[in-house]
């Protein structure tokens, strides 16, 4: 089965919850300042931390027999930044092993786990101003591409992408590949990605561009309040395969560098979540900044709850 299949065999997949930012509230964790988690599979406290937290990941979807994805720790591992860092290895390649590792060690339910290949914008994920023009984001990610892909991973994620210029390129240096590929925005509250393009538009852009599109949309860092998703065409619903939201309905501005973990009551991140799969169709779950294993389990273990009623229209941000 791949993740293409399984999309469409399963009503619900799960994604993993917060890894960064997990790793950066931890007290034993020691991030890079530019490669953020990638080093860790180099160091054997931190290959146990990241082990733990995939594997506490995917005992939930094991447990409910759901299967779930994870992404390699490759999010900043850019050529840039590797070069900048003066890593000599083959971080990129390294990581998706590591994962693919984990993965292994699940024995005859591992085919249950599809390992992804994360990339990241090249500068800050919440100011668009800072994306990069279609051709200088496919230039720019092409190396690091093309590394993950030839590692062996199931899919391509780009994730957190502020601006659809950028995402555009992204797009078509991973469309090359011929590896399935995903695209991930950040969102407002109003529901527009963050440069002020709206989802529809940014959908068929990357759609008319790409010999061969993404497999589908996804949203991230964002509350799952955010999508508006009443409010949206059909072209969208249609094509957003799935969402990792953030634990705060705060947005990105008010959460970026809060010294305390901001988070809502998990049941009412979890209902919203449970209403994006059971009334829009969105079918990858996961959490974002300030979640953990306690969101993906309200998720499984509602998600069949069969006094669980669509929300009316015009609701704030708790039920």
């Amino acid at each position: 089965m791949d993740i293409q299949e399984a999309i469409n065999n399963h009503k619900l997949i799960l994604a993993e919850a917060a890894v960064v930012e997990s790793l950066r509230r931890s007290k034993d964790a020691i991030l890079h300042p530019r490669l953020e988690h990638a080093l860790l599979i180099y160091d054997e406290s931190g290959k146990k931390l990241l082990s733990k937290l995939y594997n506490d990941f995917i005992s939930v979807a094991r447990q409910s027999e759901i299967p779930i994805t994870i992404c390699a720790p490759t999010w900043r591992a850019n050529y840039e930044r590797i070069s900048e860092a003066d890593i000599t290895s083959n971080l990129n390649v390294d990581a998706v092993s590591f994962t693919r590792l984990i993965r292994a060690s699940w024995k005859s339910w591992a085919s249950n786990i599809f390992v992804g290949g994360l990339i990241g914008c090249k500068n800050d994920c919440y100011k668009p101003g800072e994306g990069l023009s279609r051709e200088e984001a496919k230039a720019f990610h092409l190396w690091q591409i093309n590394q993950i892909a030839e590692a062996g991973v199931d899919f391509l994620l780009a994730a957190t992408l502020p601006a659809v210029s950028e995402a555009s390129g992204i797009a078509l240096a991973m469309a090359n590949t011929k590896i399935p590929y995903i695209i991930s925005f950040v969102i407002n509250k109003e529901g527009l990605i963050l440069d002020g393009n709206s989802l529809a538009f940014a959908f068929n852009e990357i759609d008319s561009i790409c010999h061969n599109p993404p497999l589908g949309y996804m949203i991230n860092c964002a509350y799952p309040s955010f999508l508006n998703a009443q409010k949206q065409p059909k072209s969208v619903l249609s094509r957003l395969i799935g969402y990792q939201a953030n634990a705060s309905s705060l947005d990105q501005k008010e959460l970026d560098g809060a010294e305390t973990l901001q988070t809502n009551p998990i049941s009412d991140w979890g209902k919203w979540m449970i209403e994006l799969n059971r009334k829009f169709g969105v079918k990858i779950l996961g959490g974002c900044c300030g979640t953990s294993c306690k969101h993906l389990q309200y998720i499984v273990q509602n998600i069949n709850n069969q006094s669980w009623k669509p929300r009316p229209s015009g609701l704030g941000t708790s039920l």
